[in-house]
């Protein structure tokens, strides 16, 4: 069975493919390693982005949004 793409970001937690570089209340940085190559995504003017080629919410934006809250401040 395929593995879906949440399944594939919490995966990637647990093998620590994901480094946060900046979490504060203007944007969410990040890098994700993934499909041999290095994925840089976040958080921005309300808009999740990541800048590998998935159509979608990816398993990249799936690891972020796991250890990540937006909450009202």
């Amino acid at each position: 069975m395929r593995e879906n793409a949440r399944a594939k970001g919490l995966r990637y937690l647990v093998e620590h493919r994901l480094t946060v570089l900046r979490v504060d209340r203007e944007r969410v940085e990040a890098e994700c390693r993934g499909g041999g190559a290095v994925y840089r995504l976040g958080w921005q003017d309300g808009i999740w982005r990541c800048n590998c080629p998935a159509l979608g919410r990816c398993s990249h934006l799936h690891a972020l949004l796991a250890v990540t809250v937006r909450g009202a401040a």
